[in-house]
């Protein structure tokens, strides 16, 4: 009994119990850190693997072919992750674990799903890579491996520089009127909504695809549809497309523009770019310049009978109001090229989400409109007129707007050079590694 009561030597158990526990948390903490490292290494292959094989994109005619798998390995080795080339798996969407280091390519995203903003988007590469990795300290809490993988996508994701894919996306496209017309050159319509046409109306596209309901109203026998893949009309898609341009970071408020206080400038006067809290107004037969930059409007630019409005390298950003093209005005506007002062590249009309104002283009054949009209929730309203060409000298334009009206027998003509939305993915800049 009185060994029993004896407490000499309590300390040191209770010290060796501690040490036991503290060497497992440092041993898990090493295995964590380890694993962090090599995932870490894993990412940083899978994305020079991804901008290796999507360079090879137009070399393989866009699918996986062996100069791509050749080039993704070959970025692997270079990125220190394997001494040799590895075969790597073509257009697999379900990835599970593997028993040493392997690659799947995919043309066209897919592992993710509809959840990718760019999934079946033949302009992108997706690159996985998975790998296990064995742990020093794991084993004894039942995980002697972490099976570990890294997934990028490359491609000319954000503009692409040749063109292709779609330059309307809407998700109600309506032609109120009888035979309006759509000459599309190097580029397809998307509507995500509800298709309306009308007697006579004609539409020239490589492609023409609605993925909810088409009124043809008196269409069937008198519209003419010129259009590539085969199509003989606009053809139901079962795959809906989200909105191309939803992740763009819209431009910050700038500082007041020097000239934000013209707001009815006489001819000949230059506008400056900057913050226009009240908007801007020309009267008839008024020339005015707008310098290259942000425009960052809280009202309307109206442009009136006779006046005419230009800028190169222009952004114009309405929190309100919009840029409202009037009966016999004229509009000659380029959006910048590059990502500069503020702004995102190619971006020409662009509204915020909450800006409860629709745009309305009533112009003359002599404007154009170079860059991308963005109206992400509302209203484009086509009313120039029977037998009026709209924008036939721009080089590039593209349409995503919440919803179009066509209601008058005008011709639009749209030059899809720039490829400014992609076949159905976010595409927006030069060939990039997007995520």
């Amino acid at each position: 009994m009185k060994l029993l009561r004896n407490e000499n030597g309590q300390a040191l158990v209770v010290s060796a119990l501690c040490l036991t526990a503290l060497i497992g948390i440092s041993g898990l903490a090493i295995d964590v850190g380890l694993v962090h490292y090599r995932k870490v290494q894993l990412q940083t292959a899978a994305d020079a693997a991804a901008v290796a094989a999507g360079l090879e994109l137009g070399n393989c005619g866009k699918t996986v072919c062996a100069n791509m798998q050749t080039a993704a390995a070959i970025a692997l080795i270079e990125d220190g992750i394997t001494a040799s080339t590895i075969t790597p798996t073509a257009n697999k969407c379900n990835i599970s674990t593997s028993t040493g280091l392997a690659m799947v390519i995919n043309v066209a995203p897919c592992v993710l799903g509809t959840s990718d903003p760019n999934s079946g988007n033949t302009n992108m590469v997706e690159v996985v890579l998975t790998q296990p990795q064995k742990t020093f300290f794991g084993t004894f809490l039942g995980l002697p491996t972490w099976n570990l993988a890294a997934r990028a996508e490359a491609g000319e994701a954000y503009y692409l520089t040749t063109g292709g894919g779609n330059c309307i996306y809407t998700k109600s496209l309506a032609f109120n009127s009888s035979t309006g017309t759509f000459k599309l050159t190097n580029c397809g319509i998307y509507d995500n909504g509800n298709l309306q046409t009308n007697n006579g109306d004609s539409v020239t596209a490589t492609t023409f695809l609605y993925y909810g309901s088409w009124s043809p109203n008196n269409c069937n026998n008198t519209c003419v549809w010129t259009l590539g893949n085969s199509q003989s009309q606009p053809t139901h898609t079962n795959t809906a497309q989200s909105d191309p341009l939803a992740s763009l970071t819209p431009p910050t408020k700038p500082a007041n523009s020097t000239t934000a206080g013209n707001t009815t400038p006489n001819t000949g006067t230059t506008l400056q770019p900057g913050y226009y809290p009240n908007g801007v107004n020309l009267n008839s037969n008024v020339s005015v310049t707008l310098s290259p930059g942000v425009y960052y409007m809280n009202g309307s630019i109206n442009v009136n009978s006779g006046a005419t409005l230009t800028g190169n390298g222009v952004t114009l950003y309405f929190t309100s109001g919009s840029l409202q093209m009037n009966s016999g005005s004229t509009a000659k506007l380029s959006a910048p090229a590059t990502s500069t002062n503020g702004g995102n590249a190619n971006m020409l009309v662009w509204h915020s989400t909450g800006n409860g104002s629709g745009m309305t283009i009533d112009t003359g054949s002599s404007s154009y409109f170079n860059g991308v009209i963005y109206l992400p929730s509302q209203t484009l309203t086509l009313n120039s007129g029977s037998g009026v060409n709209i924008n036939g000298t721009a080089t590039s334009t593209a349409l995503d707007v919440n919803a179009m009206i066509v209601n008058d027998s005008e011709t639009f003509l749209l030059n899809g050079a720039g490829g400014y939305l992609g076949g159905g993915g976010q595409t927006l800049g030069k060939f990039a590694l997007a995520e």
